[in-house]
């Protein structure tokens, strides 16, 4: 049975879904779950893939439900590759990230208690082995200007206080914090200044260390939040071996109000990156590169897909001992500045 709290709470809901394969092996599944506004949950005999216990599969959902046929908030629902979310019980909503030594998952789940309707939303990348049949060289990370956007976003002129979470593998903050740095601040390989200007207008500010892990559990699924943004590194012995982070992110109509990130502390092998002056022992990850990344999701971008846009940070893989990744492409910053502008002051 998958628990996805944060005390072990594991709760029950559901939801429907329409499948499309694309041709980069990308699986999408949109799914909603609707009851009509002021429509009472009717007792009645729940739909055969509405079971009562465990997680439920976005793949074996219909596309339309009404919420008195099942009800998906409190529950746990299942992406792909084996990504999943509790469906919010509190009327926000929740996006989940995963990021693997060989792709990426998604799954947004939409909860709109006003119409009754709960919309969810997977997709799964695997990056083939050798060379796709539809390769394209990577496009110049400075003059691609790709970027996709999430269903939320902070506030403009927001500054978001996030704690650090150090866990017990004694792994160092430094990447951390370069890497959400990073993300708010324009860093980029693209001119002299080494950051891209005017930065976005969202800031961050580095709350302290705190003993409360991210909302991400240790199959590297979102739990329940609890109102504050937590990012390091977390123990997650029950994900997928392939797995290097994680980010939740939840939000109230389009509004971001809260987002964790942890990343694999178990089974990983983590270099901090170049800023710290050493060189990347074989096999391990930039712990800056992943965290970029994640500040990518934390802010609202998504992944771009297709190997021609590969050497953005958004790109939905990253190698060993690559710290491209760290530093943000034209698209990138594109995608900050379309969701929030430009920073005006800089103090």
């Amino acid at each position: 049975m998958d628990d996805v709290s944060p005390a072990g709470r594991g709760r029950r809901t559901r939801a429907l879904c329409t499948t499309a394969v694309g041709a980069a092996a990308a699986t999408a599944l949109s799914c909603t779950v609707t009851a009509g506004p002021g429509t009472a949950l009717a007792a009645r005999r729940p739909p055969a893939w509405c079971k009562p216990g465990g997680a439920l599969s976005a793949r074996a959902m219909p596309q339309k439900v009404r919420m008195s046929d099942c009800d998906l908030r409190g529950r746990v629902v299942r992406g792909e590759n084996g990504l999943a979310a509790a469906v919010p019980s509190d009327g926000t909503s929740v996006t989940a990230h995963a990021l693997g030594t060989d792709g990426a998952s998604e799954l947004r789940i939409r909860v709109d208690e006003r119409k009754g309707e709960v919309t969810v939303t997977a997709v799964g990348t695997r990056v083939p082995q050798g060379r796709p049949r539809q390769f394209r060289a990577p496009l110049d990370p400075c003059k691609d200007g790709a970027y996709q956007q999430e269903p939320s976003k902070w506030p403009k002129g927001a500054t978001i206080e996030w704690h650090y979470y150090a866990g017990t593998a004694g792994l160092p903050m430094s990447g951390v914090s370069t890497g959400i740095s990073n993300v708010f601040n324009a860093a980029t390989d693209c001119n002299p200044a080494r950051k891209f200007t005017p930065p976005p207008d969202v800031s961050e500010k580095y709350a302290g260390e705190t003993g409360t892990a991210p909302n991400v559990t240790t199959q590297a699924n979102c739990g329940d939040r609890d109102g504050t943004n937590v990012s390091g590194w977390e123990a997650m012995p029950a994900a997928e071996p392939e797995i290097l982070a994680a980010t939740c992110t939840w939000y109230q109509g389009s509004t971001t109000i809260e987002s964790d990130t942890a990343l694999q502390a178990q089974g990983k092998k983590w270099w901090p990156g170049p800023q710290d002056g050493s060189s990347c022992p074989a096999g391990s990850y930039d712990a800056a590169a992943v965290t970029t990344h994640e500040a990518g999701h934390m802010l609202g971008l998504g992944h771009v897909e297709g190997s021609q846009h590969s050497a953005l940070t958004m790109a939905p893989t990253v190698a060993a001992c690559v710290d491209d990744p760290a530093t943000l492409g034209k698209g990138d910053y594109d995608g900050l500045i379309a969701l929030y502008g430009a920073r005006t002051s800089t103090a």
